[in-house]
C-alpha cells in the first residue's frame, strides 16, 4: 500500500476530481482557454475576496497611530534589479531611491510571500519542497501557499481599518498572496497602465479614508513589449527573433548574432523600465490629486533579472534545468537577481536607513507596520529600517526555482553561494562579485547561517490546466 492509500477517502476523491479537472483543461484548445481567461479571473477574484472576509472575522481589531499614513501604496515591479535605476532610464525612481534590498528568493512566489510576512521562505513555508535537479523544467509546480492562519501585512492593516486592494498584472504573485486583500484584481499579463488605471478607478469610486494597496506589475517580465514609442526611443530592432522573450543563448561566446540579440534584449529591458517609470510618475500625480490625507508611496522589486553576467562560471558550477545560465530569474542568486531597489515618497525612514548593515526585502513589512504604529503585530524576522540594520546582520537568499536548491548568505563585503547537490560552495567579494576564497571565520559564519535544505517531506503544488497555460505564456516552463 502507498502513503496515498492511507489518506482519508475524501482526500483521494478530491485528488481524483482535481486530476480530472486538470486533464479536461489540458485537453481544450489554446484558443478556447484564452477565451475563458476573463471568466476564470473573475472566479479567482470572487473566491479571493471571500477568503479575505472570512479571515478578517478571526483577527483582532487594531488601531493605527494618529500620525499613520492615510494611504499606503506599495508597487512591486517584477524583475526589477537594483542597478537598473538610473537618471537616464528611470528619473522618477532614481530621485526617490532609498537603498538596495536583498531579496529572500530569486523568483516571485517565495519572494512576495516573504515581503508580506517579513519572514524568510523556510520560516513561512512557501518554499520549494524538493532538491531535485529538474525542478521547474518540464512541468509547472509552485510551493505551498502561506498557511491560512499566518497573518500578513495586508491582514494586519485590514484589521486596523485600512481598505485593502491587491492588483496583479499576471497570475504568479496572485497565486502566492491572493486572498489577503479586501478587493482583488488579477489580469492575464496587463500593462502597468491598465493595472494603475483600474486601481485609480477603485480609489475614486467611493470615499476611502484609509487604504493599503499592493500593485504587482509585470512589464519587465517576459514577454517584454513596451509601447512602440519606447521601442523607438531605444532604437530597438523588432526583426531580431525572440527579442520579447528569452532566447537562452547561454554560451560564453554566442557570436556576433548572439551578441546583437543580447545588446537589444538589454535595451528592451531599459525601454520597459522607462515606460514603468513614466507610469509611476503619473500614478503618484493621481494619488496626490485624488486622495485626501497623507500618502506613503513605496516601490520595490520582488527579485532582479540576470543578463549573462556569469554565464561561463554558472555553467561550470551549477545545474540549471532549463538550461539558462545566468539568464532570466529563478536560478543562481547572483547580485543581478538578489538585489532590488527601494524607492520611497511620503515616508520618513530617518537617518537609520543609511546604517551599515545589509537590508532585506523581509524588512519592508515590519517597517510599514512601524510607520503605522502597528509594530509587533506580525511575528517576523525582518527589522524596521527606521531602527537601522546591524552591521553584522546576515541576510539570506533561498528557494531557487531551477536546478538544485541554491542558497546565499551575506556578511559585510563577503557573499557565499552553496548548492549541496551540486557539491559547490563558492565565495565572492562584493561589490564586484568576484569569486574568491573567503576568510575562514567568515565562511564558517555564513555556512552556519544557511537554513536547512528541502527534504521532500511536503509536496510542491501542481498548477491546474488553465493556470498552467497562463504561466507557460510567461515563460515559466
Amino acid at each position: 500500500m502507498t502513503d496515498r492509500d492511507h489518506r482519508p477517502p475524501t482526500a483521494v476523491v478530491a485528488d481524483g476530481v482535481d486530476t480530472a479537472k486538470r486533464r479536461l483543461m489540458e485537453s481544450l484548445p489554446d484558443s478556447l482557454k484564452r477565451r475563458l481567461v476573463g471568466p476564470y479571473n473573475r472566479v479567482l477574484t470572487v473566491k479571493a475576496n471571500r477568503e479575505y472576509r472570512s479571515r478578517q472575522r478571526t483577527l483582532p481589531s487594531r488601531t493605527p497611530a494618529d500620525d499613520a499614513p492615510d494611504h499606503i501604496v506599495c508597487v512591486v515591479v517584477d524583475a526589477l534589479r537594483a542597478d537598473a535605476i538610473t537618471p537616464e532610464d528611470s528619473p522618477f525612481l532614481h530621485a526617490r531611491l532609498q537603498r538596495d534590498l536583498v531579496t529572500p528568493a530569486p523568483w516571485t512566489f517565495p519572494a512576495v510571500s516573504s515581503l508580506v510576512t517579513g519572514a524568510y521562505p523556510h520560516e513561512h513555508g512557501a518554499v520549494r519542497q524538493s532538491d531535485e535537479s529538474n525542478t521547474g523544467s518540464t512541468d509547472l509546480v509552485i510551493p505551498p501557499k502561506l498557511p491560512s492562519d499566518r497573518e500578513t501585512l495586508p491582514d494586519v492593516l485590514g484589521s486596523a481599518g485600512y481598505d485593502t486592494y491587491g492588483g496583479f498584472s499576471f497570475h504568479m504573485p496572485f497565486f502566492a498572496i491572493g486572498g489577503r486583500f479586501r478587493t482583488h484584481a488579477v489580469y492575464d499579463k496587463a500593462t502597468a497602465g491598465t493595472v494603475f488605471g483600474d486601481f485609480r478607478d477603485w480609489l475614486t469610486e467611493t470615499d476611502r479614508e484609509k487604504t493599503f494597496s499592493y500593485l504587482h506589475i509585470g512589464d519587465l517580465h517576459e514577454p517584454v513589449d513596451p509601447p512602440a514609442s519606447y521601442w523607438g526611443r531605444y532604437e530597438l530592432d523588432r526583426s531580431i527573433p525572440n527579442l520579447t522573450t528569452w532566447d537562452y543563448t547561454d554560451a560564453a561566446d554566442p557570436g556576433p548574432e548572439g551578441e546583437r540579440y543580447r545588446d537589444h534584449r538589454k535595451r528592451l529591458y531599459r525601454a520597459a523600465l522607462a515606460y514603468v517609470d513614466d507610469r509611476l510618475e503619473r500614478l503618484q500625480y493621481v494619488l496626490d490629486s485624488k486622495l485626501d490625507g497623507n500618502v506613503a508611496f513605496v516601490v520595490t522589486g520582488d527579485h532582479g533579472e540576470a543578463f549573462w553576467e556569469h554565464t561561463g562560471f554558472d555553467a561550470n558550477h551549477f545545474v540549471d534545468s532549463r538550461p539558462a545560465y545566468c539568464v532570466d530569474h529563478g536560478g543562481t542568486p547572483y547580485e543581478s537577481l538578489a538585489r532590488v531597489p527601494l524607492a520611497v515618497d511620503g515616508l520618513d525612514f530617518g537617518p537609520a536607513t543609511n546604517s551599515d548593515g545589509l537590508a532585506s526585502l523581509i524588512d519592508l513589512a515590519p517597517t510599514l507596520l512601524d510607520v503605522t504604529g502597528l509594530d509587533g503585530a506580525l511575528s517576523s524576522t525582518g527589522l524596521s529600517l527606521r531602527d537601522g540594520v546591524p552591521a553584522d546582520r546576515i541576510p539570506l537568499v533561498e528557494s531557487a526555482r531551477y536546478g538544485y536548491e541554491k542558497k546565499a548568505a551575506y556578511l559585510d563585503e563577503w557573499k557565499l553561494i552553496v548548492s549541496r547537490s551540486d557539491d559547490e560552495s563558492v565565495g565572492f567579494c562584493l561589490p564586484d562579485e568576484e569569486p574568491t576564497d573567503l576568510p575562514a571565520d567568515i565562511e564558517r559564519q555564513l555556512t552556519d547561517a544557511l537554513p536547512a535544505w528541502p527534504d521532500g517531506e511536503r509536496a510542491d503544488v501542481r498548477v491546474s490546466g488553465m493556470a498552467q497555460q497562463r504561466l507557460e505564456d510567461l515563460g515559466y516552463v
